[in-house]
């Protein structure tokens, strides 16, 4: 019997086809960082928050700071951003972890995320994010 479109996708299905977008969305972000160079002062703002109100919004600088830090540029990354390493590092988990599903070695991923549980990592970097954010406001 061949699957159509409205077929139920099962529980594997499903997770091979999130694995996979993770997958082709860290590596597409990846390489758009290292072959883009922005200017150090952007041209163009593309941030809601900041051409309404003139305020820098928490990631003010992270595209930016991606960009220098997939060239290996880590002063200019931090001066974009203090805390890119640490989101580019978890898109580098993500991109890894991605991949090791893909290849069937998610076994090995399972022994990372006792020690590091996903929604807390992430959500520490949320929190880390948002208190610079307030700390530059204030120091303004």
């Amino acid at each position: 019997m061949r699957p159509t479109p409205d077929t139920p996708k099962t529980p594997d299905q499903i997770a091979i086809m999130a694995y996979l977008s993770g997958f082709v969305l860290t590596t597409l972000v990846f390489l758009v960082s290292f072959w883009y160079r922005p200017p150090d002062v952007p041209t163009v703002v593309l941030c809601t928050l900041k051409s309404t109100t003139g305020i820098d919004c928490p990631t003010c600088g992270m595209t930016r700071a991606f960009c220098a830090l997939a060239k290996g540029e880590w002063q200019r990354a931090l001066r974009f951003h203090p805390l890119s390493p640490v989101v580019f590092a978890l898109f580098g988990w993500w991109w890894l972890r991605s991949l090791l599903y893909l290849l069937g070695k998610g076994n090995w991923v399972n022994r990372v995320e006792t020690w590091f549980p996903p929604l807390w990592t992430v959500l520490v970097v949320v929190v880390g994010v948002l208190i610079g954010w307030l700390f530059k406001l204030w120091l303004q």
